[in-house]
């Protein structure tokens, strides 16, 4: 085993391991916070990668776990554990890191994800997708006011968990049903897992096949406990899973229009559960979300060490609240950490949160929360709604909602050449205030958040809430009533329900 001790300095910060982690960050001197990488995951984005406001980084070729207490740091890990100086920023710290452990590739992820907010058919249809429920909400998306963009089929359009076929008793016409959808402006995507139910007759099959599915140490298939039960599971390192889900998705794609895939599932999370697994629950995860990287079209949620990937990745499902521990107030902070872990293509959760329990019938609803989060998600890279707007707001905050999906239409060609860049550079899309004006007294700031280089934007994240008070960045800032403001300075701005508090950056002549 390898390990490292050391000390946090003075008005240090640190960032980093897990995006999920995001209400715990940053860590500084006074703060506790622990993790072991090669078990956890939180189900989102993690990295064997911590980085602090003083230019330090914690790196590792493998996961490790670490302890941060009051001061002191510990690392332990089965591979070597760096702790390199780049310089004296964050921005010097993550670059460094992103040279030599996670370069740019260059290549870029459909435009698609970015132009136009997305939907997810999981909350409005949970368990019950048939193909009349799947275009109803297209059609009523449409109806609404709100543009066609990637809609996302979620779970139990197939026959069974592994069986990727079309259930025949809900969806008699599938191929019609993907060209109808086509025809109206629509991309359309499947939900899929790693995982195989083990009494399907491809379980069966796979099971005779001793090169085929994750087993354990004495050749077993193994069965995992997930959020849906207990499953078989393919181990995509393995050239004959790869090769069974390459025909599988490909019949989907040729046969019935599928542009891609949701690759859900596979987080270290599930894995670290197995008895006597052959390897670390990190190899599982990286090698299933490679494997979805093969695809153009698609979307992941809790990938590890997939920073270098061209992955469209969204947070995890947030509940419907304001508390700082699981809805609204945790969104930009579980964005920044997964931004400064090298997740450049970030998608928030569903609008109004994704925790589908939230909007089950008699579920109270708060109405300003739902906008809010529509507010909040409108300037992040991506956008993405499943409960459908229409069916649960007033036409006033309906149109509220609309005009958000609209402001990031707008901005999308846009937000689609800061992608472009980050994809050559590595530099994440959005970022803390810290990363950009590193002077400015921001190392602590989570509530607000740079997309780009030229826009920064501070939600409204406090119930009732109708002015945001905030410190400006260094340079000069159109607000959006076209006032501008010099750079670090406080100001208060008037932020009605509906109104998205942004600032870009005046350049001078």
């Amino acid at each position: 085993m390898r390990e490292i001790r050391f000390t946090i300095e003075e008005n240090e910060y640190f960032y980093g391991g897990a995006a999920h982690a995001g209400r715990k960050m940053p860590i500084g001197r006074d703060s506790t916070f622990t993790i072991d990488l090669a078990r956890e995951g939180y189900g989102n984005q993690s990295a064997p990668f911590f980085l602090s406001t003083k230019g330090r980084y914690l790196w590792s070729d493998g996961p490790f776990a670490v302890t941060f207490e009051r001061g002191e740091v510990h690392a332990v890990g089965e591979e070597e554990i760096l702790l390199v100086k780049a310089g004296d920023t964050l921005a010097d710290a993550y670059r460094d890191a992103c040279k030599k452990h996670f370069p740019p590739t260059g290549e870029v992820p459909e435009e698609a994800f970015y132009t136009s907010p997305q939907y997810n058919t999981w909350v409005e249809l949970l368990y019950d997708h048939n193909q009349d429920s799947v275009l109803a909400y297209a059609k009523n998306m449409l109806a609404a006011g709100f543009r066609p963009g990637i809609l996302m089929i979620d779970d139990t359009w197939q026959e069974d968990y592994g069986v990727w076929r079309f259930h025949p008793g809900r969806f008699h016409d599938p191929k019609a049903m993907v060209k109808e959808l086509h025809d109206l402006g629509f991309t359309v995507m499947l939900w899929v897992v790693p995982y195989l139910s083990p009494d399907s007759p491809e379980f069966r099959e796979a099971d005779a096949d001793p090169e085929r599915l994750l087993r354990d140490k004495e050749g077993n298939p193994i069965l995992l406990r997930w959020w849906n039960g207990y499953s078989a599971c393919l181990d995509l390192r393995r050239p004959k899973d790869a090769a069974w889900l390459d025909r599988t998705l490909g019949t989907l794609m040729r046969e019935y229009g599928i542009d891609g895939f949701k690759f859900d599932g596979g987080s270290v999370d599930y894995f670290r559960r197995c008895e006597n697994l052959p390897t670390l629950p990190t190899a599982l995860t990286s090698a299933w979300f490679a494997y979805a990287a093969k695809y153009r079209f698609n979307e992941t949620k809790d990938t590890y060490n997939a920073s270098s990937l061209a992955l469209n990745q969204r947070l995890r499902d947030k509940g419907h609240t304001w508390d700082g521990t699981d809805g609204l107030n945790i969104l930009i902070p579980d964005a920044i950490n997964a931004s400064l872990i090298g997740t450049k293509f970030l998608c928030p959760d569903m609008v109004g949160g994704g925790e589908w329990t939230a909007f089950l019938p008699g579920a109270p609803l708060d109405e300003e929360l739902i906008v809010r989060s529509a507010e909040c998600s409108a300037l992040f890279p991506m956008m993405q709604f499943s409960v459908a707007p229409y069916r649960i707001l007033s036409e006033k905050n309906l149109a509220h909602v609309r005009k958000m999906a609209d402001l990031h239409a707008a901005m999308g060609k846009r937000i689609f050449e800061m992608v472009r860049a980050s994809a050559k550079s590595g530099d994440p899309v959005m970022t803390p205030l810290a990363f950009r004006d590193p002077d400015g007294g921001f190392e602590r700031t989570t509530d607000a958040f740079f997309l780009g280089e030229d826009i920064v934007v501070y939600p409204v994240l406090t119930k009732g809430a109708t002015t945001r008070t905030l410190t400006l960045p260094a340079g000069k800032w159109r607000f959006t009533d076209g006032k501008i403001f010099d750079g670090r300075s406080t100001v208060t701005v008037a932020a009605p329900l509906g109104h998205l508090p942004y600032f870009e950056r005046v350049t001078e002549e």
